[in-house]
């Protein structure tokens, strides 16, 4: 373990890009030395860390990523140096990840292959927050259209988050080792991270945790940024045991939230208790078949409010959001594997609960019960089948992947109500056509992958793509009675209210991606698009009743959510150019499009614009040095709906250094935003706390010149 931790590297985003492509793909990077020298022990090249599974399937990310990596309190920064992904970042501990244009529920993020089934009606707890920030995560990224075997609702496609699993060793007796490391920053911020294992040739035993405390930092043009402070730690303990044919894993995570800002959104965390565990067993059937399951589940409890943590005179407005959610899960498959062919069948099926319930603590009277009981189950069944081929002829199908999934989502939620319905009638005659509705929904999803690679010349590789995918309806946009600004975490100021006649969201796509190599460099163009028919989106209410609320609050007319119609297309460009034995440059531009092409036409909401990072990496021994400039367009294309604005471009210069010691000790230097650039990230959204230095509805602003040191210690 000490090894694989103290060989963890910085991803780059044409090196994480590189990572993506097949065996074949993987083979010709060794052969052309086109890995930096800090990469080479974590790609295909090292099995022991970077398993490749499959030709076709095998165009996912699967790499260990370094948290000391940056200043960002979760992994962020590192996640969003992979092709077409980024951040929606409502606060410092709350981000949301999107990728080629999808985000929140449409894209499926599990940490450690379990779903998270968060409390935030906005996703102040989403599935990124649940990571233990120690030395050593695996991102698994499924790069284009998902496979069936991904996951059930991956219209958006799929990422998977995890620790890297202790390696066992040949001896009965036990050995030891682990890391701490600790790191400071000048924009007010802090870390404690600590990880250790015991291995034998059986079992093994992991502890690792994490502390995170930062202030208020300050933008480049010297503004406090409001709530964006964090306080927050975290346990996650896991054993395993493997001896013949068995294997055994099991995993408890504890995290813990404490008042942390999240400056988009209406409320700011108060706290957040979340407890994850699951058990994982396998079982080789054979040389070729193992059989898999995994029970896991989840329990989180979350307070919130808007008058605690950010200043709101009026205290008959303050409001108190008490929430809660429960999700378990089991997934069973069995998967062949060969030297030619790739099988796997399976079932997966979660059932999640949630509760919210609104109260305000200067008035016992009021309450809202926002989501009472609501459940959501899911239930389905896949099947995929993958052919490779290890000749590489020119213009010859090299391999070929299908891949089925039928799914059934069945949603429910208990009556409703509020103490305004008394008194006033449009309160009631929201809780009445509520309660007397058919609250029962189901949704048959179905799901299906086709994927072909060909070699177009002995240089170039060619995988084509296409697929259907479907998701129902979440339970924010079924089950929201009540006008309020509950989105999924969309964070753009809009009050929103359900509707349980809701369609589910199918979508046709298609995919096409190439890597043409050189002798010392390699080109990786990625296209894709996709026709979302039916895409679950707010438009203006024509309900009365929520009308009239609306007004009565001084509030815009609420949108309901309503099926219409979208296309999302986009590309990404990556390439990499090994210059000598010590010295690399890599460089990744990428673009997405969205529309809303229904009764109203329109940009789609909160979408990055064209971003182009350019990284020059120099490794000498224990030296490691690498300078990367960022490049962010101006996006003029916003939605008018959701009151978006637009963001002027900007370029960004970071640098680090590192320095490993014979005695275990590893020293990194970051400096972030050296020219102390003003600029605004489009995808940070809005302020929306009052009484702060940066007005309401403007930009949140980036961090300033950020300079700052992580000590790492490995024994």
């Amino acid at each position: 373990m000490k090894n694989i931790l103290k060989n963890t590297f910085v991803l780059t985003s044409v090196a994480s890009a590189v990572l993506l492509q097949m065996n074949a793909y993987a083979a010709a990077i060794k052969q052309h030395a086109l890995l930096p020298a800090s990469a080479v022990s974590m790609a295909a090249i090292d099995i022991e860390t970077i398993q490749v599974k499959g030709q076709i399937n095998s165009l996912i990310l699967s790499s260990e990523i370094d948290l000391t990596a940056s200043s960002s309190p979760d992994l962020r920064k590192q996640i969003s140096l992979l092709p077409s992904v980024d951040i929606n970042s409502n606060g410092m501990v709350t981000g949301i990840i999107q990728y080629r244009g999808m985000y929140s529920d449409r894209l499926k993020i599990s940490i450690d292959d379990t779903l998270i089934a968060g409390a935030g009606p906005n996703a102040m707890d989403s599935p990124l927050s649940h990571v233990i920030g120690n030395y050593g995560q695996t991102v698994t990224l499924y790069n284009g259209i998902a496979p069936v075997s991904a996951g059930a609702e991956t219209i958006g496609g799929a990422i998977d988050i995890s620790d890297v699993k202790p390696l066992l060793t040949n001896s009965e007796n036990f050995s030891y080792s682990g890391m701490t490391s600790v790191g400071w920053f000048n924009n007010n911020s802090e870390s404690l991270n600590a990880s250790a294992q015991a291995t034998n040739k059986h079992t093994y035993f992991a502890i690792s945790a994490d502390y995170q405390k930062g202030d208020n930092y300050t933008s480049g043009n010297g503004i406090e940024m409001p709530s964006t402070f964090y306080d927050r730690y975290g346990i996650k303990l896991r054993a395993g045991y493997q001896k013949d044919k068995h294997t055994l894993d099991f995993s408890v995570v504890v995290r813990n939230t404490g008042e942390s800002g999240t400056p988009t959104l209406a409320m700011d965390i108060i706290f957040v208790d979340a407890l994850v565990s699951s058990i994982d067993y396998s079982y080789e059937v054979n040389d070729d078949w193992t059989l898999s399951a995994k029970l896991f589940g989840n329990n989180n409890y979350h307070d919130m409010n808007n008058f605690q943590l950010r200043p709101n005179p009026n205290i008959m407005g303050h409001r108190l959001n008490s929430v809660d959610s429960q999700g378990r899960g089991l997934d069973v498959s069995m998967k062949k594997d060969d030297q030619y062919w790739q099988a796997e069948i399976g079932m997966n099926a979660t059932n999640r609960k949630h509760n919210s319930y609104i109260t305000n603590p200067n008035n016992a009277m009021f309450f809202i019960d926002n989501f009472n009981n609501v459940e959501r189950s899911l239930t389905s069944i896949f099947a995929e089948i993958q052919r490779n081929s290890l000749t590489k002829k020119e213009l010859s199908i090299k391999d070929w992947q299908l891949g089925i999934r039928y799914s059934q989502v069945h949603a429910d939620a208990d009556n409703v109500g509020s103490n305004m319905a008394m008194m006033n009638p449009n309160v009631r005659a929201l809780r009445d056509a509520f309660n007397n509705g058919e609250s029962q929904q189901n949704f048959s999803l179905l799901d299906a992958v086709a994927k072909v690679s060909m070699n177009i010349s002995p240089l170039v590789d060619l995988q084509l793509s296409a697929g259907i995918k479907e998701n129902a309806p979440s339970y924010q946009q079924l089950y929201s009675w009540f006008p309020l600004g509950v989105s999924a975490g969309l964070a753009d100021g809009r009050n929103y209210i359900g509707n349980v006649n809701l369609n589910k969201e199918t979508a046709t796509k298609l995919d096409v991606s190439a890597l043409i190599e050189g002798e010392n460099w390699v080109l990786i163009p990625n296209a894709y698009f996709s026709k979302i028919d039916d895409y679950i989106i707010g438009m203006p209410s024509a309900n009365s009743s929520a009308n009239m609320i609306a007004m009565m609050m001084g509030a815009q007319v609420p949108l309901v959510w309503s099926n219409q119609d979208a296309e999302i297309a986009g590309f990404d460009l990556s390439y990499k150019h090994r210059l000598s034995e010590n010295l690399d440059i890599t460089a990744v531009g990428q673009y997405v499009r969205g529309k809303q092409t229904g009764e109203v036409e329109q940009n789609l909401y909160r979408l990055a614009p064209f971003t182009a990072t350019i990284s020059i990496n120099y490794e000498m021994d224990a030296l490691a040095l690498q300078i990367t400039s960022k490049l962010v367009s101006a996006q003029n294309k916003v939605a008018d709906l959701q009151n978006e604005t637009a963001t002027a471009g900007y370029g960004l210069l970071d640098l680090q250094a590192s320095y490993e010691f014979e005695n275990g000790l590893k020293a990194t230097l970051i400096a972030e935003n050296i020219l102390d650039k003003n600029y605004a990230n489009h995808l940070s959204g809005v302020n929306r706390v009052n009484g702060a230095e940066l007005p309401v509805g403007s930009k949140v602003l980036g961090t300033g010149r950020n300079i700052g040191m992580h000590l790492t210690y490995f024994f």
